[in-house]
């Protein structure tokens, strides 16, 4: 059944929010590997763990911003978020951060459950499923 010409742009927004985010703290961790292995070091992670995570988030951002493998690319990033909830955010009790992650949480799913909308470069082939 198609969508509506509202949820198609609703999940667009969606999508290309979650993947900026994604992106903004992805690319740093991605090109500096000293600063995000200290980070991961300072969070009481492996330090091999940051330039790994900021690779992944740039690579499934950019699939979740293309519209590509978007279901792949939303599990993966819910997963990177969840990870960053449990680590970082809970340990460090209620705060504005780990509302927001939550948040970029919630957004994910709903982007895993619903699919990526009519604009994406996979979207005809997720929508006729």
């Amino acid at each position: 059944m198609p969508r509506s010409p509202s949820i198609n742009l609703a999940l667009l927004l969606s999508r290309g929010i979650v993947a900026l985010i994604f992106l903004w703290h992805g690319v740093p961790k991605a090109v500096d590997w000293p600063a995000a292995m200290d980070k991961f070091v300072g969070f009481g992670l492996p330090g091999f763990l940051g330039p790994v995570t900021g690779i992944v988030e740039v690579m499934a951002a950019t699939m979740l911003l293309l519209g590509v493998g978007h279901r792949v690319a939303a599990g993966i990033l819910m997963a990177v978020i969840a990870g960053a909830i449990a680590t970082v955010q809970i340990p460090g009790g209620v705060t504005a951060a780990l509302e927001r992650d939550l948040l970029i949480l919630v957004a994910t799913f709903l982007l895993w459950v619903m699919g990526p909308g009519a604009f994406g470069f996979r979207a005809r082939e997720a929508t006729n499923r």
